[in-house]
């Protein structure tokens, strides 16, 4: 049995795709921009914000600098502060799944990209205390796939690297966890494909919430 059972938060836990887009919609409306094709943007998502705004500018602007980026990311943040739950919602039996790993005494944590302040939020309005440590991309700290928060994580929950377990649905949850040398799990409800999580190593994929409980408290 793992000690720790450390989570992804968009694409793994919540779907939240709808809403992530409408907010990079909304910013490209002030520009007079024409909206993000669905399916590219979601190959976006789990890069972290900057990130993704970086790439959509660099696409959709053909003259652009810092400023630019500075000032998209302002009508972003804006947009997504007051909309994060409209759409956004646990995928199916991820409820049941936290509250299982809790009654059996697994500590739970998120990491994710999304910046520090949204994820407590959402994650405060969204689980309540079925999560045990939040940890969001916070001003100053690299993004995954740098493994020093999630190394941090580990340390706060006074866990070795053995009793961890990173659970995502990319290509770089998977990275993060290789650089931090503990055990990985892939879900193929979020924004990738099998074949991304099998070609990036992970060391478990799973397609039902109910497999995580399994693999977490009876492996």
């Amino acid at each position: 049995m793992f000690k720790a059972a450390i989570f992804d938060l968009d694409g793994t836990l919540m779907d939240s795709a709808e809403d992530l887009e409408a907010a990079c919609n909304y910013a490209l409306d002030k520009f007079n921009l024409h909206h993000v094709d669905s399916q590219k943007y979601k190959l976006l998502l789990g890069t972290g914000r900057r990130k993704v705004v970086e790439s959509i500018v660099g696409e959709f602007f053909e003259n652009y600098d810092e400023s630019t980026i500075e000032e998209f990311l302002v009508h972003y943040n804006a947009y997504y502060e007051n909309h994060m739950l409209d759409h956004t919602k646990p995928y199916e039996g991820i409820l049941d799944m936290l509250d299982y790993l809790n009654k059996n005494n697994i500590l739970t944590a998120i990491l994710s990209n999304k910046p520090d302040d949204f994820t407590k939020e959402l994650v405060s309005r969204t689980f309540g205390d079925r999560i045990h440590y939040v940890y969001g991309l916070k001003d100053g700290c690299q993004a995954k796939p740098d493994p020093a928060s999630l190394l941090d994580i580990i340390s706060e929950l006074k866990a070795e690297k053995n009793q961890c377990v990173y659970i995502g649905d990319t290509e770089i949850d998977v990275k993060t966890a290789k650089n931090a040398g503990i055990k990985s799990i892939g879900v193929l409800w979020g924004f990738r494909t099998s074949s991304v999580l099998q070609n990036e190593g992970a060391d478990y994929i799973v397609s039902t919430a109910d497999e995580i409980k399994k693999i977490v408290v009876h492996n």
